[in-house]
């Protein structure tokens, strides 16, 4: 499994001769989702934290459904986007005259989320060491709360993890590209272009967002 990581291209022209599975990707792709829902866990806690006195009696029975669900919520829209950045490679090759099935390509994909995985676990480290540490804001009405999460969102605690997951983004990247050369038969340029639109896509809304986020404060 190290070689993926070590040399993506020998690892996926071997992986290309053995059957199609799903079931090592669909673990490691758990293990991502997992790392998203401590995040989503930490984020709500800190909501609720924020929120404090503001929300009503009512309200308050219903902070755990809310926790758990961002959790959940996280873990299941990981399997989701691993199937919508299989399916835009997969589209977006089928114009290189790409050769090979879906389900080939999803298999790569998902093995491609093991930087992923390393860069959430960092980000979700960061998340927790921030969210222990930092004193949250009081607010005295629910409106201020968007605020008060930006500001929070902007620290360079939380900036910092922003960006470590975009570095690991662009590595999982790279084996997307070695894995789309194989899966997809493509050309290494054609098999760069195919994986190079998504992600420049992504990468460039998040730094937009980022750098807007921090000129708001």
């Amino acid at each position: 499994m190290i070689e993926v990581l070590t040399n993506p291209d020998k690892f996926f022209e071997e992986r290309l001769k053995r059957e199609e599975n799903l079931k090592t990707p669909a673990f490691i792709v758990l293990l991502s989702g997992m790392t998203s829902g401590a995040i989503a866990f930490l984020s709500s806690l800190m909501t609720v934290g924020i929120l404090g006195g503001t929300l009503p009696p009512e309200a308050q029975g219903f902070i755990s459904v809310m926790l758990v669900g961002s959790a959940v919520g996280a873990l299941v829209f990981a399997f989701i986007i691993w199937l919508v950045v299989a399916a835009i490679l997969f589209g977006i090759s089928a114009l290189f005259n790409g050769e090979g099935s879906f389900k080939r390509t999803l298999e790569f994909v998902g093995y491609g989320y093991i930087p992923l995985v390393i860069g959430g676990i960092i980000s979700a480290a960061l998340t927790y060491h921030f969210f222990s540490t930092v004193e949250l804001p009081t607010v005295t009405s629910p409106e201020e709360v968007a605020d008060a999460i930006a500001a929070l969102m902007a620290s360079p605690m939380m900036q910092l993890s922003s960006v470590i997951g975009m570095l690991f983004l662009l590595w999982a990247a790279n084996l997307w590209v070695f894995g789309l050369k194989h899966a997809r038969k493509l050309s290494i340029r054609d098999a760069l272009i195919t994986v190079a639109i998504p992600v420049a896509v992504y990468v460039l809304y998040s730094v937009w967002k980022l750098a807007t986020l921090s000129s708001t404060l």
